[in-house]
């Protein structure tokens, strides 16, 4: 029996044993999924639609950072549960219209700092990107921009103290292609920040234009 086998096998016994757990209430989990039937259809009810950050062109974000989705993320973030971007996929993509992506679309995935990204071993903006490459047939590239400058964590900065954190923190990188429409991909929308400084130095380097992507959002400040 060859090793991809085996370990199918061996999650199939983990999950039959021990039933998945969901992330937003505890109870037992959908089948395949991280969150259960309740937790999910909460999740689909909170939509909302985000005023535009600076620099942009439009924004697409998910529902409402409601208790399931701010689980999942966390979960996504800080627990190692590559899954759960699969789930804040799927609930996100409902709120994204089927035009939204120009065509020759490029999803470009908000990087992490080096540091960072050892430290939790991925990019969460990776894995929601990959799985909207996947889910509407977009083109992914995901080393396109770096992130030149670590900033901390921005939890308790104002909008004012987040934008010139951020400042100069993220740069094209030799494998940029100019002239083409870029979606930035990242978790959650709060002040917009991120996603401004981000496309600030893709537009200096050439794209026709920058959208934002997110599978959630703070809500109104």
């Amino acid at each position: 029996m060859n090793v991809p086998v085996i370990g199918r096998l061996a999650r199939w016994g983990r999950e039959f044993l021990l039933p998945p757990v969901c992330c937003g209430c505890g109870r037992e989990a959908s089948a395949g999924g991280v969150l259960c039937g309740m937790c999910r259809e909460h999740s689909h009810r909170a939509r909302s639609i985000p005023l535009c950050p600076a620099g942009l062109e439009s924004i697409a974000c998910g529902p409402e950072v409601v208790p399931p989705v701010r689980a999942l993320v966390h979960a996504l973030k800080y627990s190692g549960v590559r899954k759960a971007a699969q789930e804040l996929v799927a609930i996100a993509d409902q709120c994204v219209g089927e035009d939204f992506f120009p065509q020759g679309s490029v999803l470009v995935p908000i990087p992490l700092h080096p540091h960072r990204q050892r430290e939790r071993g991925y990019n969460q903006s990776e894995l929601l990107a990959r799985q909207w490459a996947n889910l509407r047939g977009v083109r992914m590239e995901r080393d396109w921009v770096r992130r030149i400058r670590e900033t901390g964590t921005q939890t308790r900065l104002s909008a004012s103290e987040r934008a010139a954190n951020l400042t100069g923190a993220f740069e094209p990188t030799d494998r940029f292609q100019p002239g083409l429409p870029i979606v930035l991909v990242d978790d959650v929308l709060t002040t917009g920040s991120t996603l401004s400084a981000c496309a600030s130095g893709l537009l200096a380097r050439g794209a026709s234009s920058v959208r934002g992507l997110c599978v959630a959002w703070a809500g109104e400040a």
